[in-house]
């Protein structure tokens, strides 16, 4: 009798080593991986490939070279990111040379070739190469940008990240070093070129440094803008002229020349766009649109347009003689600086009367005359000139103005024998001295005996009076 001993199921450790170990044995039969270098020497019969070399041609392509081996029909290349290896097959070639694209920027790889025959012959790997691709680069654009809808632009050069160029005036747009196109735009400045992205503004001739990815810059406008002068009315001197074109900003000299105009002072240049008032040789900051200058008069009182009436030339003693006087401009209220007027201010009547104007218009006053004669009433005007927040200020010049009259002496009426104490008027109707009925005068209207009569009664009662006070 046989003893039969069975044997314990395998724990789940022993089964999984089992496993591993299974595939390690099924691996090592396989044909050696693509990556792998070759054996130091697969055949003596090829011989291996000289004067390797490796060139970068951008940041992410290599090229390489080797000189043509007897015998050979492709050639392997490997390559690697350090001397040492491991190196990988990275591609066959059935020329002598091999372009590898799709690297990392600024980085080294390192090659080696061998050499295969027809029948699969390998050779010996050649020495090493290498090279280091070049810095990424990065595309610069210019946009013109005349209006939002302009896509004009220009290439203005390919940059690694942070390498500088100077950027380009807008008379010449293009890469640095070459003439490029002349975008200068007329009634326009060019006011410098803005990041896209960014939004920073740069001027011409700025150094740049590329920014990792590249960028586009468009250029900036700002209109240009001219002076008008405007003589308002001149009928002499010189309106100026300003051929300048400025931008919204600009400081704007106020031109030397000026204008006249017959009876006025000039008295500035006002710019209408906000009032205010320049002169020569005064700046501002030119307005949006463009500047308007205005020349600024301030009227001028005329002397000779001053004014004396009497109310009469021709008096009695004991008249008053009455006078209006009128300075030119007299009441205006004043509005631009400079500006003249004549107010009356006193009067005289020779050495016989003075006065004052009242310190209103109308400007009246008047003055007894009790002797006879020739007269002559002089008034004075006084000069004022208007200031801005002052008001009316006497200049300290005067003018005059005369006007002559006569006084007569007052005429003496004759004796009224009706009433001698108040005489009427010699000129008018005179009632009849002696009022007598109807039928006891004659038809004929001739009374003068009854006036002869009641004169003489008259003188009789005047005669007896006398007599009494001599009795007395």
């Amino acid at each position: 009798m046989h003893n039969i001993r069975t044997l314990p199921a395998p724990s789940p450790a022993r089964a999984a080593l089992a496993i591993v170990l299974t595939l390690l044995l099924a691996f090592s039969t396989l044909a050696p991986a693509a990556y792998a270098e070759p054996s130091p020497k697969a055949d003596a019969s090829i011989e291996k490939p000289l004067n390797l070399n490796a060139q970068a041609q951008s940041s992410d392509t290599i090229v390489t070279t080797w000189s043509f081996v007897a015998g050979a029909q492709t050639y392997e290349v490997y390559r690697s990111t350090s001397e040492p290896g491991p190196y990988e097959l990275i591609g066959i070639s059935t020329s002598t040379e091999f372009v590898d694209v799709g690297l990392v920027p600024n980085t080294t790889y390192y090659y080696r070739v061998v050499a295969v025959d027809g029948s699969g012959n390998r050779s010996d790997m050649s020495d090493t190469a290498w090279a280091t691709t070049l810095d990424k680069l990065y595309q610069l654009f210019y946009y013109r940008n005349y209006d939002s809808g302009d896509t004009t632009s220009a290439f203005g050069g390919e940059l690694r990240e942070g390498q500088t160029l100077h950027l380009s005036d807008i008379a010449s747009v293009g890469p640095g070093g070459g003439v490029g196109a002349d975008w200068t735009r007329p009634g326009y400045q060019f006011v410098g070129w803005e990041d896209t992205a960014t939004g920073a503004v740069y001027q011409a001739g700025e150094a740049f440094a590329m920014p990792f990815g590249g960028t586009s810059l468009r250029a900036l406008w700002a209109a240009r803008y001219t002076v008008t002068y405007d003589g308002n009315g001149a009928d002499g001197g010189t309106v100026p002229t300003d051929a300048n074109n400025y931008a919204a900003g600009d400081p704007v000299t106020v031109a030397s020349d000026e204008p006249t105009k017959t009876g006025y002072t000039f008295a500035g240049w006002t710019l209408e766009n906000d009032g205010s008032v320049h002169r020569a040789g005064d700046t501002f900051a030119m307005p949006d649109g463009g500047a308007l200058l205005t020349a600024r008069w301030a009227p001028q009182a005329d002397a000779h347009q001053n004014a004396l009436a009497l109310d009469n030339d021709d008096l009695l003693a004991g008249d008053d003689v009455a006078f209006l006087a009128t300075g030119h401009r007299q009441d205006e209220p004043g509005t631009v600086d400079g500006e003249t007027r004549y107010v009356p201010v006193s009067w005289t009547i020779g050495s016989t009367a003075n006065g004052s104007f009242p310190a209103a218009s109308p400007y009246r006053s008047n003055a007894t005359m009790s002797e006879p004669g020739s007269y002559t009433v002089t008034a004075t005007y006084a000069q004022e000139r208007y200031v801005a927040g002052t008001g009316w200020q006497r200049t300290g010049a005067t003018e005059t103005l005369s006007q002559g009259f006569t006084v007569r002496a007052r005429p003496v009426g004759p004796v009224d024998p009706v009433n001698p104490v108040n005489p009427t008027d010699p000129a008018g109707k005179q009632p009849p001295l002696v009022q007598v009925s109807k039928a006891g005068l004659p038809k004929t209207g001739d009374t003068a005996p009854f006036v002869v009569l009641g004169a003489l009664a008259a003188l009789g009662a005047s005669g007896a009076l006398v007599a009494r006070r001599k009795l007395n």
